[in-house]
């Protein structure tokens, strides 16, 4: 089996015992996620930039994170696809702040919104491992973000987000495919590499 089929079909299992999660979880997991996140930002003196995403479909909820940041005095932002296959730009945003239909049922700041460059991405994901790789929807605009930052020298710290049953064995990574730094949930914060900041 290709690796590009082991991963549709990994990707299929992991929306069904997401749907699985979803059903049993706590209506405060978007809460205790936010404390995480905010517990494990503050620790980075340096950070004052930070990129989420609006959740889509049964994703973790989100939006407490962006406002707990936010509240916290950090300048938040959401991606922005540009071109397919290429790496992601990102916008100043807030809650309240005008959104636009993106593609991939993604909501993003106006073309008006301040580009960012961020500190800290926040990732969603399908499915990850205690390694620091995550199962993506795979379009590869993260892995292609964060390997263009890496390419540029640029310092940025990579958190993946989601539940923790989320995990797995193993993800089966592609050449590509980028490792986390951290791993956040609702229950807990995962350490993968010692970002220095």
């Amino acid at each position: 089996m290709s690796l590009a089929e082991n991963k549709r079909l990994l990707r299929r299992a992991a929306l069904k015992k997401r749907n699985e999660i979803v059903s049993k979880a706590s209506s405060e997991s978007g809460d205790h996620l936010a404390a995480h996140i905010v517990q494990l930002v503050k620790t980075f003196t340096k950070v004052n930039t930070v990129s989420g995403f609006l959740s889509i479909g049964n994703e973790i909820e989100t939006l407490p994170s962006l406002n707990a940041l936010a509240d916290a005095g950090y300048q938040t932002c959401l991606p922005v696809v540009l071109e397919k296959e290429c790496p992601l730009g990102f916008r100043a945003w807030t809650d309240g702040d005008p959104l636009e239909r993106g593609p991939l049922k993604t909501l993003h700041p106006i073309p008006d919104a301040p580009d960012i460059i961020p500190d800290i991405l926040l990732v969603p994901l399908l499915a990850y491992d205690r390694r620091g790789y995550r199962l993506g929807w795979g379009g590869g605009f993260y892995d292609r973000t964060l390997g263009a930052y890496q390419t540029e020298g640029r310092s940025v710290i990579a958190i993946g987000i989601g539940y923790d049953d989320q995990k797995i064995d193993q993800v089966p990574p592609d050449t590509f495919d980028m490792v986390m730094d951290w791993i956040v949930t609702e229950k807990k914060i995962i350490q993968i590499t010692k970002a220095e900041f």
